[in-house]
C-alpha cells in the first residue's frame, strides 16, 4: 500500500509541475496576443519553469524539446516576428497538454 501511495504522490507531483509549465505557457501566449509590454517577461517566466529536470526527471526528454522552442519563440518575439513566435509557443503548449493527459491516465 505504501508503494502505491508513493507512486501516486510522484505522479501528482509530476502533474503539478506540468500544470505549472502549462499555466506559464498560457500566460505567455495571452500576453503575446495582447501585445503586452510584459510579454517578454512572461516568456522568461516560462523559460524559468523549464530549468532543471523536473520531479523525478521523468519528463526531461519533453523539457529538452521545449527549451529550444520557447527560446526561439522569445527570439522571434523580440525581433517583432509574431507568427513564428506564436507557432512555437502553441506547439510547446500542445506538447505539455498531451503529456499531462498521458501522465494523468497512467
Amino acid at each position: 500500500m505504501r508503494r502505491a501511495s508513493r507512486e501516486k504522490a510522484s505522479t501528482d507531483l509530476r502533474l503539478g509541475h506540468l500544470l505549472r509549465v502549462n499555466g506559464d505557457l498560457e500566460i505567455s501566449i495571452l500576453a503575446m496576443w495582447m501585445n503586452s509590454p510584459r510579454a517578454k517577461v512572461m516568456i522568461g517566466m516560462t523559460q524559468a519553469s523549464l530549468r532543471g529536470e523536473g520531479p523525478g526527471g521523468a519528463d526531461e526528454a519533453l523539457f529538452e524539446k521545449l527549451r529550444p522552442l520557447v527560446l526561439e519563440a522569445r527570439e522571434f518575439y523580440a525581433a517583432d516576428d509574431f507568427p513564428p513566435a506564436m507557432a512555437r509557443m502553441r506547439v510547446a503548449h500542445d506538447m505539455v497538454g498531451l503529456r499531462i493527459i498521458s501522465v494523468g491516465k497512467g
